[in-house]
């Protein structure tokens, strides 16, 4: 039995075991894959906050609702934007090395996309993230605190008096076991593996959602799926990523006749947030029937030297920054929803917390601000073990939470039950994933509209049939029936909200409307159901 245990390796995950470790409680991490390899090592941009002059929080504040289109939770984003630097000044004293000015006496700072100034911490160039897991990995092996079980897989939560008690768990010879704590933190990550081009490794199968779908617990925003705007168009899976930084660095869109085209779109030009780059991308690609834009980074001087990791993954395809344009598209990349929670990362289940991109915070609203999820990890990953110690053991109505917990779970309108999941014979776990992600794709992507989402939730009903088939004791198979769950919970919230807003476009519904400012909340086998946010509650429209 264990004080703590975590689910997820990545910064969220290791964050919350360190700090746990540190107050004396025993931890366990389960790790489906390697403890050294989670989405964290693909970050490339770094880590956002307002570490100096003239920089604030307040400005920091002001540039993440801005990017969120009116719902973040302001006191959630408060939280993260004051507590944000001293959680990067602690990676940095145990032992993440950030890249600094000749001198050494202080950190350089990067502009990326949505951003007023330049705030972004990073390290190796372009290689913040795999900087920051490499530090934090070292320091869990030499805690004595922290006890790692690679290769396991949680399968289910354990409730019991209406607390979560534990999982079960799929150990790495494929038998199942049960591991019991006190507490239990879901830091396993996105779910970018529902869409068949992705930023995200292969492992980012929506793991923690689906436990706390299956389980009952409330998840909101899902439908929010960040699609970075510059992933390298190249066949290679996860898609390369090609970092704002260098669009803050000088970097250009153009379209197929060389022109540049983000200029006349937003008052930022190339430096606009994510999802106004992704969706005019998207445009200029459809307008002309292409599979890409270009990013013209040739201005950008001693290329191979600042920026390494985007250097070697174009030249290994033959491209050369310094002369050539680099084919780029959209590319699923971050989920802004997840397993709501209040602002200690507390969930609708008693004694179940949610960190990182697992997690609705209330930070991210509609649309992620660049850099803003590594530093969401570290705050909230340490919020979650403070509320721990402290003795609190379920959710309060504050942050993403408020109104959440009002829900009545017990009373929601189901809009179908799935017969009978019965299916002839098994259709192998790797062809269902890419059905899912085709299916994904095709009509949950960058732009939607109500006859793709309709063909979307019919297939993927057909799918979770097949789904169930599989063997049980597989983990590809559990992968399988997580992506369909999560799949469908996009799905089905992206057609509840008949809006266009941050990340989530419906080409039938173009505009903005305010009666969908609020969360859409998921629940097993139910319709999404709206929670509206206050006046006070919300940003963006101050």
């Amino acid at each position: 039995m264990f004080d703590v245990l975590v689910l997820g390796s990545g910064v969220a995950g290791l964050t919350t075991a360190l700090h746990a470790a540190r107050r004396g409680l025993s931890v366990l991490v389960l790790t489906k894959g390697e403890l050294s390899h989670s989405a964290t090592r693909y970050a490339q941009g770094g880590v956002a906050a307002a570490l100096a002059a003239p920089d604030s929080p307040d400005l920091h504040l002001r540039d993440t609702l801005a990017a969120g289109a009116g719902l973040c939770d302001v006191d959630s984003v408060r939280v993260l934007v004051t507590e944000g630097p001293d959680r990067v000044r602690e990676l940095a004293r145990i032992g993440a090395r950030f890249d600094s000015e000749d001198s050494g006496s202080a950190w350089l700072l990067a502009r990326e996309g949505g951003h007023s100034l330049a705030r972004v911490v990073h390290a190796g160039g372009d290689a913040t993230g795999a900087e920051i897991e490499r530090a934090l990995v070292d320091a869990v092996h030499r805690s004595d605190a922290v006890d790692v079980r690679e290769g396991w897989f949680a399968t289910e939560l354990l409730v019991e008096r209406g607390r979560c008690h534990g999982v079960l768990a799929l150990r790495p010879d494929g038998n199942t076991e049960v591991v019991r704590a006190s507490d239990v933190v879901l830091a396993t990550g996105g779910a970018g593996q529902c869409f068949a081009v992705t930023t995200n490794p292969a492992l980012s199968t929506g793991d923690g959602i689906a436990l706390a779908l299956a389980a009952g617990v409330a998840c909101a925003d899902v439908e929010f799926v960040q699609f970075h705007p510059t992933a390298l168009h190249h066949p290679s899976m996860p898609r390369p990523l090609l970092s704002e930084a260098l669009r803050g660095e000088g970097a250009v869109l153009r379209d197929e006749d060389g022109s540049p085209f983000m200029a006349g779109v937003h008052p930022l030009g190339d430096l606009a947030p994510r999802d106004v780059v992704a969706r005019a991308s998207y445009e200029r690609m459809h307008a002309v029937g292409g599979d890409h834009v270009w990013l013209d980074a040739t201005m950008i001087d001693d290329f191979a030297a600042r920026f390494p990791t985007i250097w070697s993954a174009c030249r290994s395809v033959g491209l050369d920054p310094r002369i050539d344009m680099l084919p780029v598209a959209p590319a699923a990349h971050y989920m802004s929803g997840g397993v709501v929670t209040d602002l200690d990362g507390a969930t609708t289940l008693p004694r179940l917390w949610a960190c990182g991109e697992t997690a609705c915070s209330g930070v991210h609203g509609a649309n992620r601000l660049a850099s803003n999820s590594l530093l969401d990890g570290l705050v909230f990953g340490h919020r979650v073990v403070e509320a721990i110690a402290a003795g609190k053991e379920r959710a309060v109505s504050t942050g993403a939470m408020t109104g959440v917990l009002d829900v009545d779970i017990d009373r929601a309108e189901s809009p179908h039950d799935d017969p009978e999941l019965k299916a002839e014979g098994q259709t192998p776990a790797s062809a269902l994933r890419a059905s899912i992600q085709r299916v994904m794709s095709a009509n949950c992507g960058v732009v939607r509209d109500v006859a793709g989402l309709e063909n979307a939730a019919g297939t993927l009903r057909d799918l979770s049939r097949l789904a169930h088939e599989l063997p049980a004791g597989e983990v590809g198979s559990r992968e399988v029936s997580n992506l369909v769950r999560v799949s469908r919970a996009i799905v089905s919230s992206a057609t509840r909200r008949t809006e266009s807003r941050g990340s989530h476009t419906r080409r039938d519904y173009p505009q903005t409307d305010d009666e969908f400012l609020g969360r859409l909340v998921v629940l097993p086998n139910a319709s999404p159901v709206f929670v509206p946010l206050s006046a006070v509650a919300v940003g963006g429209h101050q």
